[in-house]
């Protein structure tokens, strides 16, 4: 016998793809139910904390991969879900989107990202496609709350949707931002500091986001003793590109406002731009306060008084509640989870000239 033959053939990736480690040797390894694996690979939250630390020991002894096809074709899930936003170049919803992501990973999903621009058309088109590809879940900040062609796709889609900072719906969850209390704190602020005429630049009234803050906006001017001025109200657009002309159409009133409020994540930075082709100093000649909080609102000088809420909070709860009614279609859709809102002040308001 020669001494190759003598030689036992090496415990290398041609002897493992022979004989692969099943989800059976996993349980047989960690002493539990065949059925009790397939529990802790999908988080299943019944699971009790020992035994999912013993099955995923297993797996990492035993180097087990779950066969994703095999699981599909029994589980009809695909094990991917969907995030449409409207802007993913904005670093807001990069959070929110990093964040649910992390999320979905850990409970062994993938996550796909798309840009729907704030078009509804578009929004429509997605919808379509993505039921084709039988996506699990959607998350999808829509570009108006009711339209009838975009509910009859989600319906169609049958499968859970969470709807990102917009009313929930029959069909659909919703996480949502408490944007009436930072109009509220931030209209009281600049009341306390002695402005009557104070501008809103918001979206429009088709998503909830824009009414919740053109009605809190108008309450908290009444509140305050102030008369809202409807002139100074712009429910125009949350797009960043049309913040410096809605700017300058309200700075350009007779007379222009003292203090505005910029009721949206991206419309910061044409807000200032218009202030200073004016020759405005900000926090002196006009006082501003964001709608979000942000690199930009912190780091411009003067420093933005800014509306805050915790935005990787926001992903992971959209993520989560997403995750809850894929593991459990019985759940009804309609819950709405609103994450709280604070006022960062900071020194771009002042009293006015």
């Amino acid at each position: 016998m020669t001494e190759d033959a003598e030689r036992p053939p090496p415990p290398g990736p041609a002897r493992e793809r022979a004989n692969p480690v099943t989800i059976r040797d996993v349980a047989t390894a960690a002493g539990v139910a065949i059925a009790t694996v397939s529990r802790v690979i999908h988080r299943n939250p019944t699971v009790n904390a020992d035994i999912k630390q013993r099955v995923d020991a297993a797996i990492r002894a035993l180097g087990y991969e779950p066969n994703i096809a095999a699981q599909s074709m029994r589980t009809r899930l695909t094990r991917t879900i969907a995030c449409a936003i409207r802007d993913i170049s904005m670093p807001e919803f990069a959070t929110f989107v990093r964040a649910a992501e992390g999320v979905f990973r850990a409970a062994g999903y993938t996550l796909i990202l798309a840009n729907t621009d704030n078009d509804l058309r578009q929004e429509v088109d997605l919808v379509r496609h993505l039921s084709r590809r039988r996506v699990d879940g959607l998350l999808l900040t829509k570009s108006v709350d009711d339209d009838d062609g975009l509910n009859a796709e989600l319906e169609r889609a049958e499968v859970p949707i969470v709807f990102i900072d917009r009313a929930p719906t029959p069909i659909a969850d919703a996480v949502t931002i408490d944007h009436r209390h930072g109009i509220r704190a931030a209209v009281a602020h600049l009341a306390m500091l002695g402005h009557t005429r104070i501008g809103l630049l918001t979206g429009q009234h088709t998503t909830r986001p824009g009414r919740d803050r053109v009605a809190a906006f108008t309450e908290a001017m009444r509140e305050n003793g102030l008369t809202p001025d409807p002139q100074l109200i712009s429910a125009q657009s949350f797009i960043e590109e049309q913040s410096f002309r809605h700017t300058s159409l309200l700075l350009d009133r007779d007379p222009p406002p003292t203090a505005l409020i910029m009721g949206g994540m991206a419309i910061l930075s044409g807000a200032l731009r218009a202030t200073q082709v004016r020759g405005l100093a900000v926090g002196r000649d006009i006082s501003i306060v964001a709608g979000c909080d942000s690199d930009l609102a912190e780091l411009t000088t003067p420093a933005i008084t800014a509306i805050r809420w915790d935005i990787p909070a926001w992903g992971r709860t959209a993520a989560n509640l997403l995750l809850e009614r894929v593991n459990d279609p019985g759940i009804p859709a309609g819950r709405q989870i609103i994450l709280p809102t604070e006022l960062v002040i900071r020194a771009s308001c002042g009293r006015p000239n």
